[in-house]
């Protein structure tokens, strides 16, 4: 009887590097999540980072109390301004996780918390 190994290929290589990634951002995120009690949100997971989406900007607020971050503002130009939070998951000091951007729409004349606002930047 003979066996055949077969080496993988770049493409399965790079297919299953990309599997574990999403795997260890998906396990980073819902840590985060459920150690530090942040609010559940809509949420995709690629192997760069996770995006987080909501219509609540309590979300956005909530990251950047417990995790901090850099926070930009673009206006569409159509009545609503988009805030983006770039940050990463980790619940325990000095874990860096996953990139995790949290993207919240609020119309130009919504309600926007003052810590949020303070730290923005213009896009």
């Amino acid at each position: 009887m003979t066996t055949v190994s077969q080496t993988p290929t770049a493409e399965q290589l790079a297919w299953w590097a990309a599997r574990d990634a999403r795997r260890k951002n998906e396990l980073d995120y819902e840590v985060t999540v459920n150690i530090l009690a942040l609010p559940p949100a809509p949420h995709e997971v690629d192997a760069d980072a996770v995006r987080v989406t909501s219509a609540d900007i309590g979300v956005l607020a909530a990251w950047l109390e417990e995790k901090g971050g850099t926070v930009t503002k673009s206006d569409t130009g159509f009545g609503v301004t988009v805030w983006t939070l770039s940050t990463n998951a980790g619940a325990d000091e000095g874990y860096v996780g996953c990139r995790v951007l949290v993207t919240v729409p609020v119309p130009v004349s919504g309600w926007v918390p003052c810590e949020v606002s303070a730290k923005a930047a213009t896009a």
